[in-house]
């Protein structure tokens, strides 16, 4: 999320015809989809667990996530993510595609336009619009725990 700093990086990410963004200080490592196993009891948007770089976390079907059919392969991307970058990761965030590093003033981010729960605003000054996820709204969808 941001909060106090007058600009921030973020990673944006092509998720089906969407973009989404997350800030970069929480993305700890991007890596191609290798194998995934799948959960018998995970929440419906948990689309399995990966082990990557000594880190066994929940995957989130990002286009399970924006309301779009699941569909990933060995081209997808793996966000891995954790609450601050020198952490573990937490979870990783399935994507299509990974788009750039982008630094956002505190003027290219709108309030979101709906609410969805997961996002916490709207980058604007993007050449397209981009959610920006609110990652720690990811972490309890991940492991079960929606905040209200």
């Amino acid at each position: 999320m941001i909060k106090s700093s007058p600009t921030t990086m973020v990673v944006v990410c092509q998720i089906g015809s969407r973009f989404v963004a997350l800030p970069m200080q929480t993305v700890v490592h991007t890596a191609h989809l290798n194998e995934i196993a799948p959960l018998g009891d995970a929440p419906a948007v948990v689309c399995g667990m990966v082990s990557l770089y000594g880190a066994t976390v929940p995957v989130i079907d990002g286009r399970s996530l924006l309301g779009e059919p699941p569909g990933y392969d060995f081209d997808s991307h793996i966000l891995l993510a954790a609450s601050d970058f020198d952490q573990p990761p937490e979870i990783g965030l399935l994507v299509d595609e990974v788009m750039s590093i982008h630094r956002v003033g505190t003027d290219g981010l709108a309030p979101p336009d709906h609410v969805d729960g997961f996002s916490c605003g709207v980058i604007r000054d993007l050449p397209h619009p981009a959610l920006l996820l609110d990652v720690d709204e990811l972490f309890a969808l991940a492991h079960g725990n929606p905040r209200d």
